[in-house]
């Protein structure tokens, strides 16, 4: 997808998205509200400077994209807390649960595309047939269709992970059923969110390289409210676009679900997710 933007658009609008997924993590729920009344003060003046200039709509998108993310965070923060604080002393059930949470992240965005009519490009099964490239995903010396390109990946992402789970742990069995439920709303759930909406909303306007690398940073950035350290979130950002590549080319959500699943058990049973 081929797609002409201002000099300074791409830029600008990765800025605001960095900005607002930080601010929302790293601050009060009154000081992201503050975020977010800014943003709507922002959007209208941009509005209002369209009638008299060009005025980039990119980046005004970008400024309503990124207060749905504000509005989204903050039901989904807030909802999650109050499971956990209901739930104390379950801390299995109460994170579980919580990720349920992502439920109230994901509706803004969905409500938004019925209103604006618009489908978002890879919300949508996709397909495991597609050629993938490696090692950049849409060129490399190597190619492979996605579903053998799957299964080498996580052949391989397994057999290292073998190495950091103690499979001698009496609770062996409890925290495999609980890395299966937790990954398995968490892989659906952030799929739907990062990669059915937000990849496609960046995809759609700056074309598939630009929009990656925003949906991609931006989701790795994501992970500081889980306990990450800001390192950790910018190799979760690498994650980030090489699964938005799989969603991409597969032109849907089923194989990065499948990546997302497998990675999420093999956090769990590691210890990186408790």
């Amino acid at each position: 997808m081929q797609v002409t933007n201002r000099p300074g658009e791409h830029i600008t609008c990765l800025i605001i998205m960095i900005a607002t997924i930080v601010w929302v993590q790293w601050t009060s729920f009154l000081l992201s509200v503050a975020w977010g009344i800014g943003l709507i003060l922002l959007i209208y003046t941009l509005f209002k400077l369209r009638r008299v200039r060009k005025i980039s709509i990119l980046i005004n998108d970008t400024a309503i994209v990124a207060l749905i993310i504000v509005i989204g965070y903050m039901l989904y923060h807030s909802s999650g807390e109050i499971i956990k604080n209901g739930l104390a002393g379950h801390d299995a059930w109460a994170v579980i649960l919580s990720r349920l949470s992502l439920i109230l992240f994901v509706l803004p965005f969905a409500l938004a595309a019925m209103l604006t009519k618009k489908k978002p490009l890879y919300l949508a099964i996709g397909t495991w047939r597609t050629t993938i490239y490696f090692p950049w995903i849409f060129k490399g010396p190597l190619k492979d269709p996605i579903w053998r390109f799957m299964l080498i990946f996580l052949v391989m992402v397994c057999a290292v992970f073998s190495f950091y789970i103690d499979w001698g742990q009496p609770e062996l069995l409890a925290l495999a059923g609980y890395a299966l439920s937790f990954a398995l709303i968490n892989a659906v759930l952030e799929e739907l969110l990062w990669r059915g909406y937000i990849l496609s909303h960046f995809v759609s306007g700056f074309g598939e390289l630009k929009g990656l690398v925003i949906a991609g940073v931006t989701f790795g950035l994501y992970h500081y409210h889980l306990g990450f350290s800001w390192p950790v979130c910018l190799l979760f950002s690498i994650f980030g676009i090489m699964m938005g590549g799989v969603a991409i080319r597969s032109k849907g959500l089923a194989p990065v679900m499948v990546m997302h699943f497998v990675m999420n058990v093999l956090f769990v049973l590691s210890g990186m997710i408790l």
